[in-house]
């Protein structure tokens, strides 16, 4: 990671405990890390989308939450790296730990009854996110929150290839959506360990290579997508289970999960 910017540009000196590799403030004054800023429309656009299709089609609230959940991250993202602000930064960081827990929570619920819900588990995921906001903020060290998220992850990957075995999930989904997600995890390591490297190689080029080389936000467009697709998976096989026929149709070119059913009273009903 580069060190924290002295050039203070519109929104000030950074206050942030992180400043990533891209060069601050060099397309414009407003955006401190401009290409790590737009790259943010990948989790702003899509979830928009699908939570609204979420919602007009009546699937379970929280596969609508947890579209809003990717939405919060990436406004978040947008502001922090816009800013490079402390405040901005945990508006970044402190979603992406409760987003997270909400697709633990969505992903054990995959083969429960209608609106069944395990509240030891609801009791243990708000219990670790409000410790890990309390630690943080008080810490302020990037590893600690790094390390929680990595644990969710983790959970995440493991509970998610344990439900391949089920039948009618999805392989497809997963598999794009680790792919997508891993692809970027390692781009992102890439442009940690490597900055100065990659920055000497950035001055090499001309001016429109140079932002293709902003891995960072690379990081942020396959983050984001994966974690969308994953999102996606989580419904496929949820409503596979509920024998809900659905299928993943686009949209101005993004991907969504179209439920072939509308619910009534007395419960779903096909519409095929």
């Amino acid at each position: 990671m580069a060190p924290v910017a002295d050039y203070p540009g519109v929104w000030g000196k950074a206050t942030a405990t992180i400043d990533w590799c891209e060069e601050n403030y060099v397309v414009t004054e407003y955006v401190a890390e401009f290409w790590n800023t737009i790259s943010n429309l990948a989790m702003i656009i899509p979830p928009i989308l699908a939570g609204i299709k979420a919602y007009q089609e009546k699937l379970e609230t929280r596969y609508v939450v947890s579209f809003f959940s990717i939405l919060v991250v990436g406004v978040g993202s947008w502001c922090f790296h816009m800013t490079l602000l402390y405040e901005m930064q945990l508006f970044d960081e402190l979603p992406m730990i409760w987003g997270s827990c909400i697709f633990v929570f969505d992903l054990f619920h995959s083969f429960t009854p209608p609106k069944y819900q395990n509240l030891p588990m609801i009791l243990c995921l708000v219990l670790y996110s409000f410790i890990i906001t309390a630690v943080y903020v008080s810490i302020k060290n990037p590893i600690f929150h790094e390390t929680a998220y990595a644990v969710l992850v983790f959970t995440l990957f493991f509970k998610s290839l344990d439900m391949l075995r089920r039948p009618n999930s999805s392989r497809a989904l997963f598999f794009t959506a680790l792919a997508t997600y891993g692809t970027g995890f390692i781009i992102w390591n890439i442009d940690n360990f490597f900055c100065h490297n990659i920055r000497e190689f950035r001055g090499t080029l001309t001016s429109p290579w140079r932002p293709l080389t902003q891995l960072h936000a690379w990081w942020h467009l396959l983050a984001g997508l994966g974690t969308y697709i994953h999102v996606l998976y989580s419904v496929q096989v949820r409503t596979s289970y509920l024998k809900w026929p659905g299928k993943v149709k686009t949209i101005m070119g993004i991907p969504y999960y179209h439920v072939s059913k509308t619910v009534e009273k007395n419960g779903p009903v096909h519409k095929d």
